[in-house]
């Protein structure tokens, strides 16, 4: 690992353990420093923890980071606005959507929209597709997928950030790797719990369900094309927050039954070593040093 990747680390450290202080950075380092930011979309986080030190050291380069970051963090104010509002349209309506990942973990960072999401994830019962698809239209959505047999649907609006991605399933269920991962998760509409964001109540997955999936969706994409810190620190966030809400016996042994295990092992021990975090049981102590 080289020092600036190591100084990176140390920075998303002190982004999510506010009053933290972070490391020191040499002239050279913070070109580098930003494009890993920008690379791994932690670059509000980062520039929100360095910005006063930049602004002494490197005052053209803050002013620059500076209008990228404005610009991601109004772009994210404004998705989150109208997520919440299409979000009571479909209640209105009678979807009973569950949303994943995406604004659930953003409520975990200190200040939530610098933590970007560029789609929202909703899960919705099979048999409301129609009518959700409907609201969505009715809301100035449209979608390219017209498979009515697709297993998630992309939706955008015209003229606004906001995008969704409209699932029946959590993971395809067509595919032969990961089509079985639907089972671990029975009816996550009956076991749904409730989470407030900017004063409209949303559901989501129990976080004993929410902590596999992480993993899992984390898993899928570390063995198709990588993945990246901010998706280890969303699961160490959501396992700080919901520890006591979370069977953690039966997260480890789901794991193991799709010989995920070990990568979960090491996304918590990634956490420790790393980002500060305490040890979540039962996983086993692994070197990560090579991941």
């Amino acid at each position: 690992m080289t020092p600036t990747q190591q100084a990176f680390l140390s920075i998303l450290r002190a982004a999510l353990r506010v009053g933290e202080d972070c490391p020191d950075i040499s002239a050279d380092q913070w070109p580098e420093l930003f494009r890993l930011a920008q690379d791994h979309k932690v670059l509000p986080l980062v520039f929100e923890t360095v910005h006063l030190r930049l602004r002494r050291e490197v005052p053209e380069l803050a002013a620059a980071i500076r209008g990228q970051v404005r610009n991601l963090v109004i772009l994210q104010t404004l998705r989150t606005a109208e997520f919440l509002e299409l979000w009571r349209a479909l209640e209105e309506a009678g979807v009973t959507p569950l949303v994943v990942k995406g604004i659930v973990c953003r409520q975990l960072y200190p200040k939530p929209d610098h933590r970007p999401s560029a789609d929202e994830d909703v899960l919705i019962p099979p048999e409301q597709l129609e009518l959700c698809r409907r609201v969505l239209e009715e809301f100035g959505m449209s979608t390219d997928e017209a498979d009515p047999e697709a297993y998630e649907f992309p939706y955008r609006k015209a003229g606004s950030p906001l995008y969704i991605e409209l699932h029946k399933h959590l993971f395809a269920p067509e595919s032969d790797t990961f089509g079985g991962l639907n089972e671990f998760f029975g009816d996550p509409f009956r076991s749904a719990a409730a989470l407030e964001v900017q004063g409209t109540a949303l559901r989501t997955m129990h976080p004993c369900d929410h902590m596999t999936y992480l993993i899992f969706h984390a898993f899928k994409h570390f063995l198709h094309s990588g993945f990246g810190i901010r998706q280890i620190c969303d699961i160490l966030l959501f396992a700080r927050e919901y520890h006591t809400q979370i069977d953690w016996e039966w997260v480890r042994l789901s794991c193991r039954s799709i010989r995920a295990e070990r990568f979960a092992a090491a996304v918590f021990a990634i956490g420790v070593r790393y980002l500060g975090f305490d040890p979540v049981e039962p996983w086993d102590a692994i070197d990560v040093d090579e991941l």
